[in-house]
């Protein structure tokens, strides 16, 4: 009882923090840009992965009773390694280089750190599905198509996501600086699988847990 209770209380603050910090980083770009250019901050990966975290929270909280699909449920670890990586990346690469104020300091602040941690911890006590190893290339997907994306952006357009896409500055170099990106990533989803499998309470019984075991 007292789980459930402070599953809905971290929902709640998920909700409320990725809806606060989105609103204030889209009015502090469209005070700068206007509104429409504004929108376009969408393309970054902080904006999307907390923007899923939103729908996910209001799913959860406004259609709770509603039969989750397989897909909903399968969900919860990569959405939760997807922002850790968020907070990660920025914490290591970005934070030291971007000197933010006022709102933006705010909105960052929420979307970089809050919510991350917020979710990790709605992923320890929610998380009974037990994943495999191989689950690490489906993760992996969409940062990968992310930084496809991004590069493709970086050669047409010239238009640099992130300081790691910059061609003009690093030159081939970005390829490395991206294989570290994606390193990162498996890193992180695989910490995740292992937290997952040895260290967090599970409803199966033991002979399953050694199936699992042994099936990864």
């Amino acid at each position: 009882m007292k789980n459930e209770k402070l599953k809905k209380y971290l929902l709640i603050f998920i909700f409320i923090v990725t809806l606060t910090g989105l609103s204030i980083d889209l009015y502090s770009r469209a005070l700068e840009q206007g509104v429409v250019k504004a929108f376009g901050a969408f393309k970054f990966f902080t904006l999307q992965s907390n923007l899923l975290l939103l729908f996910y929270s209001a799913t959860e909280l406004f259609l709770g009773k509603i039969p989750k699909t397989k897909l909903h449920s399968f969900l919860l670890g990569p959405l939760t390694a997807y922002i850790l990586l968020t907070g990660t990346v920025y914490l290591i690469i970005l934070e030291p280089i971007y000197d933010l104020h006022g709102l933006e300091r705010v909105s960052s602040i929420l979307l970089h750190y809050t919510s991350p941690l917020l979710m990790f911890a709605y992923w320890l006590i929610t998380e009974k599905r037990r994943y495999r190893f191989a689950e690490v290339f489906k993760w992996l997907i969409y940062p990968i198509a992310f930084m496809i994306w991004g590069l493709f952006r970086a050669l047409l357009f010239k238009d640099y996501l992130y300081p790691f896409f910059d061609i003009s500055e690093y030159g081939a170099a970005v390829g490395i600086y991206l294989l570290f990106v994606a390193m990162g990533f498996a890193a992180m989803i695989i910490m995740l699988i292992i937290i997952n499998n040895y260290y967090l309470p599970s409803t199966k019984t033991k002979k399953e847990k050694i199936k699992v075991i042994r099936r990864n």
